[in-house]
């Protein structure tokens, strides 16, 4: 992964509850750094999103066509109708993180795909950028949230990420059709 291709960078705020026994940040914190970063990637996002973000209330007629409810996703009945889910997260550790150090972590995404896209994250010196503590990628889904199954991405959401990161649809697809 090269720091260049990076068009999102997000500060860290290292913590002394994120340190394990030896002074390192905790394996496990990492995870919520790329968490944030990912947050904070989809702030930048919103001036080229067009959708309408208000929750919905599914309908009869939609729950129909999308299949039963699933009871492991709790939306209630007004709520978010569609949105993401995580379905992997790796994280490469390549240097411990300790609290004096200034960290940042860049975001990209890398491939999009039909009902899904993937993020390759970078964990770096924010000073020092040849010091990469660490390198993580997700894979996150478009869901229906009623149904718990995988749903095309919005169209709106796809331009933005092609507009952010500077891609055609056929570099972020991989060549693929989406």
């Amino acid at each position: 992964m090269s720091s260049e291709t990076y068009h999102c960078w997000y500060p860290v705020q290292i913590r002394f509850r994120d340190l394990d026994p030896l002074a390192h940040v905790n394996n496990t914190v990492y995870f919520v750094y790329l968490e944030e970063a990912r947050s904070f990637y989809f702030d930048q996002l919103r001036p080229w999103r067009h959708a309408d973000e208000t929750p919905v209330q599914a309908d009869e007629e939609d729950e129909a066509a999308d299949g039963e409810h699933n009871p492991r996703i709790k939306t209630g009945p007004r709520g978010y109708h569609y949105g993401m889910l995580v379905k992997e997260n790796t994280c490469t550790y390549l240097l411990p993180l300790v609290r004096s150090d200034q960290a940042e972590v860049g975001v990209k995404v890398v491939k999009i795909g039909r009902t899904s896209f993937v993020m390759e994250h970078e964990i770096r010196d924010s000073t020092d950028h040849s010091r990469v503590f660490a390198t993580g990628r997700s894979v996150l889904v478009w869901c229906n949230y009623h149904t718990g199954r995988p749903h095309p991405l919005p169209d709106s959401l796809r331009a933005a990420f092609e507009q952010f990161e500077g891609l055609s649809s056929a570099t972020a697809t991989g060549g693929e059709q989406a």
